[in-house]
């Protein structure tokens, strides 16, 4: 037993080291840009949308930017993103004379890169965070604007990519990422033409899940 013992105990303390060495930890910051499409609806059914509100009937599309920051810690990237994207709005707002659509996102998420040491490196990732739809629209010959936002927990995002190494520190390549997410509450303001406003805030009563699909590049940049 003790001849057993000796020889396993010396490989387990030669090989701890040698671990140590390999989860190696970096700072990391990401910076993406792509596109987004709408899926699902924004809210469910309701006596004037029996089937509910399509997310895409509020936004066409959008055109998301998002920073990463975090550590790369061996092959796996812990940290938080910050996200705000501009888009087309949609045919239910075709009416306005002027209209905007904006979407901000704020969150965590984890990276595992499958090949860290590779010239081509896979990864996939997965994440949570909160989401924030403003919308805005103006009425013709200087009638009231109107803004709505609505807000809720993005329960997760699913993400793949493929990151092409540029050196030691730099990485580029494309990537696609699913948000899963619900708005359970919202505010909206009207202004007049003669400078009055007002505003109002409350729960979603019909909820409903929607997601957006994201497409597009991410550089990072590894110290």
């Amino acid at each position: 037993m003790r001849r057993t013992l000796g020889p396993l105990l010396a490989l387990c303390l030669g090989a701890a080291p040698a671990t140590a060495e390999e989860l190696t930890t970096r700072f990391e910051a990401g910076v993406r840009a792509g596109i987004g499409l709408p899926v699902g609806n924004a809210f469910g059914s309701t006596s004037s949308a029996p089937t509910g509100t399509s997310l895409s009937q509020l936004v066409s599309w959008t055109v998301p930017l998002q920073l990463d920051i975090g550590a790369r810690i061996g092959p796996v990237f812990v940290g938080g993103y910050a996200g705000y994207a501009f888009g087309k709005t949609g045919s239910l707002l075709e009416f306005a004379t002027t209209r905007s659509a904006t979407d901000v996102r704020v969150g965590f998420e984890v990276l595992w890169h499958l090949g860290p040491e590779a010239k081509v490196d896979p990864w996939l990732g997965v994440g949570v965070g909160y989401e924030w739809l403003t919308l805005s629209v103006g009425g013709a010959n200087g009638g009231g604007a109107v803004s709505t936002t609505t807000r809720g927990f993005e329960w997760a995002n699913v993400q793949l990519g493929l990151d092409f190494v540029l050196g030691r520190n730099f990485r580029l390549g494309p990537f696609v990422v699913s948000h899963v997410a619900q708005y359970d509450s919202g505010s909206f303001g009207v202004e007049n033409g003669q400078g009055g406003a007002v505003s109002q805030s409350g729960d979603v009563q019909s909820k409903a899940v929607h997601a957006w699909i994201d497409l597009g590049l991410r550089f990072s940049f590894l110290l």
